[in-house]
């Protein structure tokens, strides 16, 4: 009696690695120019492979897009836990998504803006998952500046002056990342950044009885 041979071939990579082989792909090149065979020869691994752990291109391209939002909030919230106060919060947080804007990060090496920012805003007027994904992506960053906001005024706020300076600050994020992607220095966006932070952040209320 034959013995069942095991179907198929173990997977002798790391598919953490990979992803993030294939981010750097997308990010330079954005969704629509990526080819596979660059995809291909980014990973070392050929297309049946590349299909059988990721699914489709586009499947690929959303895996990376929902692991950089990921990272990102990581990266960022760690950012704003390095220092006290509202504005430092504020400033710290830009600082950091501006290192990643301008390859100054570990995620990075070039200029490339925020991955979904610089590829995804292209793609969302032909294909209704892109825009779901666009969608998500910017109330995440509305909801981060939001709570932060929110935790540090403790409620002395106007939830809708909260909510209104958390947009304007996920603005100010999607601005830098389309400045640095066009080449503009560190330096220039660091201080419209930490203008940005000083008119936008809102004060919170004295609690003093006059």
């Amino acid at each position: 009696m034959k013995t069942e041979s095991k179907r198929g071939r173990p997977r002798k990579f790391d598919e953490d690695v990979t992803l993030d082989r294939i981010m750097l792909v997308f990010w330079q090149h954005g969704y629509a120019a990526t080819s596979l065979d660059q995809i291909a020869e980014a990973t070392g691994l050929n297309r049946p492979s590349l299909y059988a752990a990721f699914g489709s291109k586009k499947d690929m391209y959303l895996k990376v897009i929902s692991r950089f939002a990921d990272q990102m909030q990581a990266y960022l919230h760690e950012a704003g836990q390095s220092t006290s106060g509202l504005k430092p919060k504020l400033k710290a947080i830009m600082a950091a998504a501006i290192d990643l804007y301008c390859g100054k990060s570990s995620f990075c090496n070039a200029a490339y803006g925020c991955l979904a920012i610089s590829t995804l805003t292209t793609e969302v007027a032909d294909d209704p998952d892109f825009k779901t994904m666009m969608e998500h992506i910017v109330q995440r960053m509305d909801q981060g500046f939001t709570d932060l906001i929110r935790a540090e005024t403790t409620g002395t706020v106007p939830e809708a002056s909260v909510r209104f300076a958390a947009q304007h600050l996920s603005l100010i994020l999607h601005g830098l990342s389309v400045r640095a992607r066009a080449g503009e220095s560190r330096a220039a966006l660091q201080e419209l950044a930490e203008v940005a932070v000083d008119r936008l952040a809102p004060e919170p209320a004295s609690d003093s009885v006059v």
